[in-house]
């Protein structure tokens, strides 16, 4: 049997000195995934509501919080975006995050790959922290790929 080869991992990236509000971070997070028409408007909402509702669980490592949102709510295909901050935004009156990655899907089992890869990613400070440090999209992208590459 052939072995499957591996997704590559290549998200929308974004580089922000700072936003003001957690509220503001999600929605320039999302920003590329709605102009290419991957979620709708609602979606965002969405995401900004199950904040409200359920606190900061999407923080999820320090550093690190994952907006979603359930399918239905106006993902239209399975993708992810990332936000990354220079400053840090508050999420909790304990917890700034500077990495935002938004992730979107059409269905609940076709998100698991990405997932997965995002795992890898936040799975250890190291791998933040190096992330963090990156300065170009093209960079991050390649790190990205090399931490999954070595763990899945």
């Amino acid at each position: 049997m052939k072995k499957r080869e591996k997704e590559i991992f290549n998200p929308y990236i974004q580089f922000k000195d700072k936003v003001e509000t957690w509220q503001e971070a999600i929605r320039c997070a999302a920003q590329p995934l709605l102009e290419n028409g991957l979620i709708e408007e609602r979606y965002i909402d969405a995401m900004i509501q199950n904040v409200i509702e359920h606190g900061e669980y999407i923080v999820l490592v320090p550093k690190v919080a994952l907006p979603h949102a359930r399918p239905e709510s106006g993902a239209k295909a399975t993708s992810v975006s990332i936000l990354r901050l220079e400053e840090g935004v508050a999420f909790s009156e304990t917890e700034d995050v500077s990495l935002i990655i938004c992730l979107a899907t059409r269905n609940n089992t076709e998100h698991l790959e990405l997932l997965t890869q995002i795992s890898s990613l936040i799975d250890d400070e190291e791998k933040v922290e190096l992330l963090l440090e990156t300065k170009e999209k093209q960079t991050f992208i390649e790190k990205a790929n090399e931490i999954i590459q070595k763990e899945t």
